[in-house]
């Protein structure tokens, strides 16, 4: 059973935050690629618009329904997502899902505030709700890729 720091540290004021800043939605009106994404766990679900400038994020558009701690990291991908790369965001989810299993995890100056969800750590039924976003963002890039590849193909 979770202690009341525990408990107390999932509602702390950085995370009320920065859930906050995406309980509106904020979609892009003509987006390149939307995805949305479900946890089977707990029902939390987000859909995130992307418009892309190449190979990175120019702009991310959302829509999310989860906990405050789904709704956190979905802030922050949505503040730090523009001007990233696929590669880019696989590590942040990576060092994000170490961190939640209790591993040592590195984030990169652009994703240190990812730091703050390790108050999910003794939660493990958010641990899918933290990582949806980054899940949404990893199939956004899988179809950019197949995309280009059609053309590619197409064009070849």
């Amino acid at each position: 059973m979770a202690t009341d720091e525990e408990v107390a540290a999932l509602y702390q004021r950085k995370i009320r935050e920065l859930s906050a800043r995406v309980r509106a939605d904020r979609r892009i009106d003509t987006p390149q690629l939307s995805v949305t994404r479900r946890s089977k766990i707990c029902g939390s679900m987000v859909t995130l618009d992307f418009n892309f400038d190449g190979d990175r994020i120019e702009r991310v558009g959302f829509r999310a329904r989860a906990c405050s701690l789904g709704m956190a990291a979905t802030a922050i991908l949505v503040d730090a997502g523009p001007g990233q790369n696929a590669d880019q965001v696989a590590r942040a989810h990576q060092a994000l899902a170490s961190l939640l299993a209790g591993e040592p995890a590195e984030f990169d100056e652009h994703w240190q505030r990812l730091e703050i969800l390790s108050a999910a750590i003794p939660f493990p039924a958010r641990h899918n709700s933290v990582l949806l976003p980054f899940e949404t963002a990893a199939e956004a890039f899988e179809e950019l890729a197949s995309s280009r590849a059609g053309r590619d193909q197409v064009t070849g």
